[in-house]
Formats: C-alpha cells, sequence, structure tokens
C-alpha cells in the first residue's frame, strides 16, 4: 500500500514483523521518513490503532508522542468498537 501525506512525500505501507534487534520484542510498528511497517501477528484492533497511529506521524512529525498516542486510540475505538469496522480480507491477493 502506498499514500502521500499533506507534503506530497510518499509513503509504503508493509504488513511484516518488526526487527526486535532495533524495536524490541513487542514492537507494533514504527514509521520512518519513507515507510510505515505494520506488525501483521497483531490482532485487528491493534493493527488498526497502529496503522492511525503510525501514518498520524507521517503527517504530524512535530506532534508529541503523547498527542499520536491519544488520537490514535480515540480513532480506533470509534472506528473498531462503535463503528464495528473490521478488516476484510482480499481473497485474489491470497497465494
Amino acid at each position: 500500500m502506498k499514500f502521500k501525506n499533506a507534503k506530497g512525500e510518499k509513503f509504503d505501507i508493509e504488513f511484516r514483523k518488526p526487527n526486535k534487534r532495533f524495536f524490541g520484542e513487542d514492537c507494533d510498528g514504527y514509521c520512518t521518513a519513507k515507510r510505515v511497517v505494520i506488525n501483521p501477528d497483531r490482532t485487528d484492533q491493534t493493527q488498526l490503532n497502529t496503522i492511525i497511529h503510525e501514518v498520524a506521524h507521517a503527517f504530524f512529525w512535530d506532534k508529541k508522542e503523547y498527542e499520536i498516542k491519544r488520537y490514535a486510540d480515540t480513532m480506533s475505538r470509534l472506528l473498531y468498537n462503535e463503528l464495528k469496522w473490521r478488516k476484510s480480507i482480499d481473497k485474489s491477493k491470497e497465494k
């Protein structure tokens, strides 16, 4: 997956386990200058929260971590718990 932030900078989203040597055993994801990595071994709700959290970093580098966390927690609870968002699987991409 790909997206651009408000400045037009391109990012790739990858679903793979973060390198535990750099990020530890319990890393849900991270954002660099060109890439967002999401741990696919997490629950759907945690993946949703992590995508929101890391994409928010891509848009708002100047925000403090607690601001990004609060935003992502609020959005993921709203989408997952209140609106019942669920991850769909594209069967054509399996294989």
